[in-house]
């Protein structure tokens, strides 16, 4: 089941939106579980990561506009799936500042709407696939191992340093690497692995990663090149992302 999150001020283009839903878990057999809210304000509000896929709005009568909600959205979540519903097309064009999957227009026809949600399940799925469960000290988080930067060990724990923050499990460093299951990752040193697409300098004893200078195993200097090597042709799998 999706958690969907609907954000209209008007209760009747919710009601469509909804029906849409249903068609397309009639034609795909995908179930929904759905929050409405009746302005961009009270959404931001709640608003926590619990969404797979948000509806927005972009004109309200009153409060911030959903624009304005999405920009302030992404600081919180910068993945979650977005997809702006208005009749105000020329606006919905600049989703590309808040990294928005589509645009559809009102009045939602369920033909149409299906077809754009294809494009949004089949997102969602890939998504799902880089998700890893993680038990931090202030509970499950799941974390999109495409967002992680590396991976650090600190005693009994891993700390797992992403572009929202870090989170600490206590775990070894090879069970963190089983859990990503990601060949874009490599271990540079005895208690580092870092995400190789972030990786932007090989240098000396170090190498840069997002921007943060990191350590390398003097013994891994010239493996961690070939490997960097691999991964920029293809070589290694999970380049296409």
């Amino acid at each position: 089941m999706l958690n969907v999150a609907i954000v209209d001020d008007e209760a009747e283009e919710r009601e469509r939106l909804k029906a849409c839903l249903a068609y397309v878990q009639q034609m795909q057999g995908e179930s929904f579980s759905v929050q409405e809210y009746d302005s961009a304000d009270r959404f931001l509000l709640m608003f926590e990561r619990q969404f797979d896929l948000i509806f927005m709005d972009i004109q309200f009568a009153h409060g911030i506009d959903g624009m304005t909600a999405a920009k302030k959205m992404r600081k919180i979540d910068p993945s979650v799936l977005l997809i702006f519903v208005t009749n105000l097309a020329q606006m919905a064009i600049q989703g590309y500042e808040v990294d928005a999957l589509d645009f559809v227009v009102k009045p939602l026809e369920k033909y149409a709407f299906h077809l754009k949600m294809q494009r949004a399940l089949g997102r969602i799925s890939s998504r799902m696939q880089t998700l890893i469960r993680i038990r931090d000290k202030s509970g499950d988080v799941f974390i999109d191992t495409h967002r992680i930067r590396y991976l650090e060990v600190n005693g009994h724990y891993v700390i797992y340093h992403t572009r929202e923050g870090s989170f600490t499990e206590y775990i070894s460093l090879t069970a963190a690497e089983k859990k990503l299951n990601d060949p874009a990752f490599f271990r540079c040193d005895r208690g580092l692995t870092i995400n190789m697409r972030m990786l932007s300098k090989i240098e000396g004893d170090s190498c840069v990663v997002d921007g943060e200078t990191l350590i390398v195993a003097h013994i891994l200097r010239n493996e961690l090149k070939h490997a960097f090597v691999e991964y920029l042709s293809g070589k290694r799998s999970g380049r296409n992302d």
